[in-house]
C-alpha cells in the first residue's frame, strides 16, 4: 500500500525495519494502514497538523506504537494486542489533545475517512485506534479502557 504521509520506519520498530525494510508494510492489516492515512486527511481538513507514530528514526524514544512483535506484546502484558496483529496504532496529532481527537473521531464517525476505525482507547495521553472486528452488540466505534 502506498503511504504518502508516513514512512515505513515510523510504523515498525528498528529491528523489524532492518530485517524487512519496506516489505514490513505487509505485516499490517490494509484497513489499519488506510485508517492511518485517512486519519491524516481527516485532521488536516480541520487544520494543518502532523501525525506521529514512532520517532526512533529521528533519535526519538518511541519505537513500539505501530507494529509490535509478539515477544514485545507479551513483554508489555498484552499478548493479544491488536498492535501484534498489525491492526492498531498509537499516535499523537499536533495541535490536538488525545481527548479532543477521540471526541472528533466519535462525533464524525460516519465520515467515510473514519470507517475503518472500530475502537479507541480512553483515558490515555495518546490516540490509540484499531480496526478490530467488533461483536454485533458493540457500537460502531467502541471506546474502551485498558
Amino acid at each position: 500500500m502506498f503511504m504518502p504521509h508516513f514512512q515505513v520506519e515510523e510504523l515498525v520498530d528498528r529491528a523489524t525495519h532492518a530485517w524487512m525494510g519496506d516489505e514490513a508494510l505487509g505485516l499490517f492489516n490494509p484497513k489499519a494502514l488506510a485508517a492511518l492515512e485517512n486519519l491524516w486527511v481527516f485532521f488536516n481538513r480541520i487544520k494543518p497538523c502532523a501525525i506521529t507514530v514512532n520517532t526512533w528514526l529521528w533519535g526519538g524514544r518511541t519505537e513500539w506504537r505501530g507494529y509490535r512483535t509478539q515477544a514485545k506484546a507479551i513483554e508489555l502484558g498484552s499478548p493479544k494486542s491488536e498492535h501484534a496483529a498489525g491492526n492498531a496504532f498509537d499516535c499523537t496529532i499536533s495541535g490536538f489533545s488525545a481527548a479532543h481527537a477521540r471526541q472528533l473521531i466519535v462525533q464524525h464517525q460516519a465520515d467515510p475517512l473514519l470507517l475503518n476505525i472500530t475502537r479507541l482507547e480512553a483515558d490515555v495521553s495518546w490516540l490509540h485506534f484499531d480496526c478490530k472486528k467488533l461483536p454485533p452488540h458493540q457500537k460502531r466505534i467502541y471506546v474502551f479502557k485498558a
